[in-house]
């Protein structure tokens, strides 16, 4: 509101500076408030409506995504808004003030040389307002897009870290160790998933979405491994029609976080449903609370909200209940 304020201010004085130019120094009191209204109206014409274009055409569309075009074009909506403000008012006020014909107006070279000389000047001051104005937006836009990639970094190398944690491995050792012994083939499959578990994170670990089937293949392997942990106490129903993308490693976030959270016994499976619709990958499970509740500091809903924010205006949805968990994340169009 100040700079606004600051801005008009600004053109005020300035078309009243130039309208005592053209009008000349008076004595008459009347001949001087004349002069000052005739500058104020259209230092206040050109600064309003000029402030109004701009504000609209910036709020139309993501000027980010071409800005040296919004820019232009800009400029050339403001150009256009002051060639035809400074006319009327022109025309209007000596018709009103000298009673000059409209014909005979346009015919007058004087009238033809104030009406260039505002427009120019006019064009000029809101040049200089502009330029600042982009590159002070420009700037932010930088700082905000250097502080995003900052967090994405920060983010990718917390999933790497949460993903080869020293608890999913022991864990999964302890079993491989245990089917050596009693089941060899079991065993062979546990080490190629095990395989492709570790082999996927370090092929995503530096990229920024995924393909759906790429993702559900993974997570599939890493639920077979929790099966031969937990038997047939966790039920995974997968139903996916979609070739859009995902970040990756969500759904082993989303899967772990369920995994983590929720007791998994005979009497109390672990129901993990994940399908999708046009807008969202959807990721639900039952409730089944532990009696002594895992401490929770949502990093991995932090993770994936913030890397999501980075590649899409469509929010994170997340829905809990008494009896469930679901996530929805938003699916992207994106290339890896």
């Amino acid at each position: 509101m100040k700079k606004h304020i600051i801005n008009t201010s600004i053109i005020l004085a300035i078309s009243i500076f130039i309208t005592f130019i053209f009008a000349g120094l008076t004595n008459s009191w009347e001949a001087i408030l004349l002069n000052i209204l005739y500058g104020t109206i259209i230092g206040l014409s050109i600064a309003v409506g000029s402030s109004l274009i701009s504000k609209k055409m910036y709020s139309i569309g993501d000027w980010k995504l071409n800005p040296i075009n919004k820019y232009v074009s800009v400029i050339i909506a403001i150009s256009t808004y002051i060639i035809i403000d400074v006319a009327i008012v022109n025309i209007i006020w000596f018709k009103l003030t000298q009673d000059i014909a409209f014909q005979d107006l346009i015919k007058s070279n004087f009238f033809l040389w104030i009406v260039l000389t505002e427009l120019v000047i006019g064009i000029i001051i809101y040049l200089i307002i502009l330029s600042a104005n982009f590159s002070k937006r420009l700037n932010e836009f930088h700082i905000q897009a250097t502080k995003a990639q900052e967090d994405i970094n920060k983010y990718k190398l917390l999933t790497l870290r949460n993903q080869v944690n020293p608890h999913f491995l022991f864990n999964s050792l302890n079993v491989l160790s245990s089917l050596i012994y009693s089941d060899t083939e079991k065993a062979d499959d546990f080490i190629a998933k095990l395989a492709n578990i570790y082999r996927y994170v370090l092929d995503v670990q530096d990229t920024e979405a995924i393909e759906i089937e790429r993702e559900v293949n993974f997570i599939n392997d890493y639920i077979d491994l929790q099966s031969i942990r937990f038997g047939d106490n966790i039920i995974a129903d997968i139903n996916i029609n979609s070739n859009k993308m995902i970040i990756p490693m969500a759904l082993q976030i989303l899967v772990e976080n369920a995994i983590k959270h929720n007791a998994i016994s005979d009497d109390n499976k672990l129901v993990i449903c994940i399908i999708n619709n046009d807008k969202y990958l959807i990721i639900s499970n039952n409730l089944n609370p532990k009696n002594v509740e895992e401490i929770s500091h949502e990093i991995g809903l932090s993770n994936i909200k913030a890397r999501y924010k980075y590649l899409s205006d469509v929010n994170v949805e997340i829905t809990k209940s008494a009896s469930s968990f679901e996530v929805k994340l938003p699916l992207l169009n994106l290339k890896a």
